[in-house]
């Protein structure tokens, strides 16, 4: 178990987790060339290559004869001549090439990027429509096993304790034969021991609801929150990393820290939370319990803590 305390990284959301596939070209006209500058992971999975692998290499390298044979004949290079931003709008059938030979007809867009030298540079967007369909996928399943048969806690009206251990290990047989990286998450209130005592079980509820809200804000729709105790969020993170969850995870822990609220009689209440997570991997169950057993662990004045958990 280590325990991670600085801020959050300045990284993009968009970049901590997965979406559509990008890849960043540059033409350059002195050299007549128009060059891979750059793949996202997400569009190095879908075309099967490695990190890193297609940087430097000639574009036509990721097309199909056919579209490269389009782009080749009509581009030009040079200042006074339209380049490839000009030319892509035409491409009606855009075909790539799989790193095994298959070649993949993508919906794709372009942006035009600020130049860099002698580099017209542009970002090619690809539509991950299998992301799109796992995801509905996704949440056909949630539908049919969580949403009718979850319990509610009676404060937070999220489901409960119970519901998060009963649905996990369905959630994890589902995901069997998947690739797709799962975070459970354990969100804890600190000092909940003296904040009981002085505002309540009300005010805690109000407190864990609280949270709950600022979780809504920065995690994505199909992300799961449950209430397990009257101090305690668990969450499910779909489509994440172990290193992506650490970026994720800080910003939702400073979010919390740095949110100022009208509570208990003061203008500029602020509460934090210690945050324990691990992939969802092997068993659910032992997943759970050792996310639990950790935080428990915690000295009870340990304060605004991100705890990374490992087997």
């Amino acid at each position: 178990m280590s325990i991670e305390e600085s801020s959050p990284s300045a990284d993009k959301p968009s970049e901590a987790r997965r979406g559509d596939g990008v890849i960043w070209l540059a033409q350059n006209n002195n050299d007549k060339s128009l060059l891979i500058s750059g793949m996202n992971g997400v569009a190095e999975r879908l075309l099967g290559y490695h990190a890193g692998e297609m940087v430097g290499r000639k574009f036509e390298s990721l097309l199909s004869p056919r579209t490269a044979v389009s782009i080749t004949e009509d581009l030009e290079y040079a200042d006074d001549a339209p380049d490839f931003g000009d030319l892509f709008p035409r491409l009606r059938d855009v075909r790539m090439r799989h790193r095994n030979g298959e070649e993949i007809s993508v919906n794709c867009s372009l942006n035009r990027m600020m130049s860099q030298g002698m580099n017209a540079c542009f970002q090619l967007m690809i539509a991950n429509d299998h992301e799109v369909a796992a995801a509905q996928k996704l949440r056909d399943f949630i539908a049919t096993n969580l949403d009718g048969r979850k319990e509610l806690d009676p404060i937070t009206g999220l489901p409960n304790h119970k519901t998060a251990k009963e649905f996990l290990p369905l959630l994890k047989n589902y995901l069997s034969d998947s690739d797709m990286g799962v975070v459970f998450a354990l969100i804890r209130l600190d000092r909940h021991e003296k904040s009981l005592a002085r505002y309540g079980k009300e005010g805690c509820g109000q407190l864990l609801l609280h949270t709950y809200q600022c979780c809504r804000s920065t995690f994505r729709a199909e992300d799961l929150i449950f209430a397990l105790s009257d101090h305690t969020l668990g969450v499910v993170l779909f489509d994440i990393s172990r290193e992506s969850s650490r970026v994720v995870l800080n910003r939702l822990r400073w979010k919390v820290s740095n949110y100022r609220i009208d509570f208990g009689g003061k203008p500029n209440f602020t509460i934090t939370t210690c945050i324990g997570f691990d992939m969802l991997s092997g068993s659910a169950e032992e997943v759970f319990e050792r996310c639990e057993r950790a935080m428990a662990e915690l000295d009870a004045n340990e304060r605004n803590m991100l705890v990374e958990i490992t087997a």
